[in-house]
């Protein structure tokens, strides 16, 4: 297929009208679902269990839902995407990575570094271009974060001043990006520029708002897993 006629994964961006009805069936893609959902019931029992098949459920919620093809017009949809990938989906699939954890602060190093890369002008326009390349994007953002997550459940017991910081540095950078979003004076992604305006939103509306929902929604939900964390070590000290 050419770089002309490719379409890129989840379709072409949906009008208002009908992107309800866009639901993305590949089969590949429910395969990979369903091997995902055998995989954490054959290795995890009990709460690690429940939450895991949580985080699963929601992956593939943002995968197969009109909510992927919403992605592919507006950049704000991809933000809240990738938000609910990392952040809610993340720490429920980590409660199954128990042994062999890296070091918190390895983890969010390579978690901020791909979170940048991805949202950069020519990483991002590569996602649009090629299937390997947005499978790339979203499988490395969620195992990155998992990672993440799963390093910091396990340090909050033996190094919780460390945890505190590697989440304050972790919203700091999600924030640093935000704030460049929101007060860019051009659009980075021409795809985003041209398929807003069919949603009434010029393309720098459109990643203002981006940039607002990981500044305000990736905020909040760091701020509700430090409570989380912080409730986790304290839980410990008390037995």
């Amino acid at each position: 297929m050419t770089p002309d006629t490719y379409i890129p994964y989840c379709g072409m961006p949906p009008a208002p009208e009908d992107w309800l009805t866009r639901w993305t069936l590949e089969p590949e893609l429910l395969i990979g679902l369903f091997l995902a959902a055998a995989l954490i019931l054959w290795r995890s029992d009990g709460v690690s269990r429940q939450r895991g098949l949580a985080g699963w459920a929601l992956v593939a919620v943002l995968f197969v839902s009109p909510l992927c093809a919403l992605s592919m017009a507006l950049f704000s949809a991809r933000v809240g995407q990738h938000l609910l990938l990392t952040l809610v989906a993340a720490p429920l699939l980590a409660r199954m990575w128990l042994h062999h954890v890296p070091p918190a602060k390895v983890a969010a190093l390579v978690f901020a570094v791909l979170f940048w890369v991805w949202h950069s002008p020519q990483p991002y326009a590569w996602t649009l271009s090629s299937d390997l390349a947005y499978w790339s994007m979203h499988l490395s953002l969620l195992g990155s974060a998992i990672a993440l997550w799963a390093a910091l459940r396990h340090s909050i017991a033996v190094r919780p001043f460390e945890s505190v910081i590697v989440l304050a540095a972790t919203a700091a950078q999600m924030t640093m990006l935000a704030v460049l979003l929101i007060f860019s004076p051009y659009a980075w992604h021409d795809w985003h520029e041209t398929a807003a305006l069919f949603w009434g939103l010029s393309g720098i509306a459109d990643q203002a708002l981006a940039g607002a929902l990981m500044w305000v929604a990736g905020g909040l939900l760091m701020l509700a897993a430090v409570l989380l964390l912080t409730r986790r070590f304290f839980r410990r000290e008390a037995a």
